[in-house]
């Protein structure tokens, strides 16, 4: 039988013992570790971000659309170039830049670039477009509105040019032309008939004495305004007693040239049928000669008293705008050209001269990535115009009944349109008139 003694030590290592299990666990067993509740919230972060990393990635390799596609903005597959116009989230191919920018408002005009891919399984309606309308547009500050020349080649050609810098000079002197059996004199921005009977003699009058005559086309012709023509001056009646003209030395008579004492030897008027003195200028005065001229040609002295009670004409003897001196013609070495010019008066066409030695040929040459956007109206204030948009190539496309929205479709404004004469456009080869009911209709041509 176990003694008191070994009952204390049985219970104290028994006591033992268990100290030793709470604190050391079980031999050979595992631990239960406590729980861990961030865990599950990190592993979330982790693998939303890894979520969303992959859709941005996504994105850039394959972009979708961006809001508001779905109405006025243009759409380009970059990967095989179609184009399209959406409406109503319809895509509509369209064959050309021109008609894409006509048919969409240019408040809302926008280009997104994407791809194919993410056109896929939206609905595309049947092609529109303007079939040969221009794909480039020139930029606003690529305009050419002005500085356009026209230079008449060795057979009679034209070689326009349309560039920032003119390829002609302009010039005060003259140049003679020859066109359907005419000859015109050409001097700053007018054009002069002469006289069919007396042409040599009224060239001569002119100044001009020397220069064969340069073969011209109509059209580089009417790029001038026309002159009075250069023909022999006649006074109506000439010859005949003014009524109540009676001077100290005998009657004044009508067509007779009077000179006052004491002024310049050049200063001239000639006797009109009403008694009125009319200025004579030098070269109204030679081409006088030739006319009533033959038979009153001696010029009457006279004082300044006695023809005080005299009114002075309204106009000129001649023509109007006839040059006071005559005129002086371009040398040989010299291109006759017609230059568009514009200076605080407006725009205007004047003769301008490029080396004849450079090369001219026939055609129309257009400064590369340059045009013009301009309002060609027909000569004379009166006459309406017609918006033209001309492209790289030379081509002019009317824009009729164009208004500013119109212009700002195709990516301008209203101060960027020029005006010039519609002779300049009729140089250009024509395309199609370009117009938003148009850029509408159904095309069967191929817009990619």
């Amino acid at each position: 039988m176990a003694s008191k003694t070994d009952l204390i030590e049985a219970q104290n290592f028994s006591r033992r013992r268990l100290l030793t299990a709470f604190v050391s666990g079980a031999p050979g067993g595992k631990e239960l570790e406590p729980a861990r509740p961030l865990r599950a919230v990190v592993i979330a972060i982790v693998l939303t971000a890894a979520v969303l990393l992959a859709g941005a990635f996504y994105g850039l390799i394959q972009p979708g659309l961006p809001q508001g596609w779905q109405n006025g903005r243009m759409l380009i597959a970059k990967d095989t170039g179609a184009r399209y116009v959406s409406v109503k989230g319809v895509l509509h191919p369209v064959i050309n830049t021109a008609s894409a920018r006509l048919l969409i408002p240019s408040s809302s005009f926008a280009v997104i670039t994407t791809d194919s891919h993410a056109l896929s399984g939206i609905a595309v309606a049947s092609p529109v477009g303007i079939v040969g309308a221009p794909d480039a547009l020139p930029a606003p500050d690529a305009l050419v509105n002005t500085g356009w020349t026209a230079c008449v080649t060795d057979d009679g050609g034209i070689a326009t040019t349309i560039a920032t810098r003119p390829a002609a000079t302009a010039t005060s002197r003259a140049v003679v032309v020859e066109n359907g059996g005419e000859r015109w004199v050409v001097a700053d921005g007018l054009r002069y008939r002469v006289d069919d009977e007396n042409a040599d003699a009224v060239l001569r009058a002119a100044g001009i004495d020397s220069l064969a005559p340069v073969r011209v086309s109509s059209d580089w012709l009417n790029l001038f305004s026309p002159g009075a023509a250069l023909e022999p001056l006649v006074i109506t009646d000439a010859g005949t007693p003014v009524p109540g003209g009676e001077l100290d030395d005998g009657p004044l008579l009508v067509g007779e040239v009077v000179h006052t004492s004491g002024s310049p030897a050049e200063q001239r008027f000639v006797v009109q049928p009403d008694g009125a003195l009319a200025t004579l200028s030098p070269l109204a005065w030679q081409l006088y000669q030739l006319g009533s001229g033959r038979t009153m040609a001696a010029v009457r002295d006279v004082s300044a008293a006695a023809v005080a009670g005299l009114h002075t004409a309204k106009a000129p003897a001649g023509g109007a705008d006839w040059p006071a001196d005559g005129f002086t013609s371009i040398t040989a070495s010299d291109r006759a050209c017609a230059l568009l010019s514009t200076d605080s008066g407006g725009t205007r066409t004047v003769l301008a001269t490029a080396p004849a030695s450079r090369k001219a040929s026939a055609g129309v040459a257009v400064q590369a990535g340059h045009g013009a956007l301009v309002d060609a109206a027909g000569r004379g204030s009166g006459s309406a115009g017609m918006l033209t948009l001309v492209d790289a190539t030379g081509t002019a496309f009317a824009l009729p009944g164009a208004d500013d929205e119109t212009v700002k479709r195709l990516g301008y404004t209203p101060d960027d349109v020029g005006t010039i004469e519609q002779s300049w456009v009729a140089l250009l080869k024509s395309g199609p008139e370009l117009s938003t009911s148009a850029a509408g209709a159904t095309s069967t041509a191929s817009a990619g």
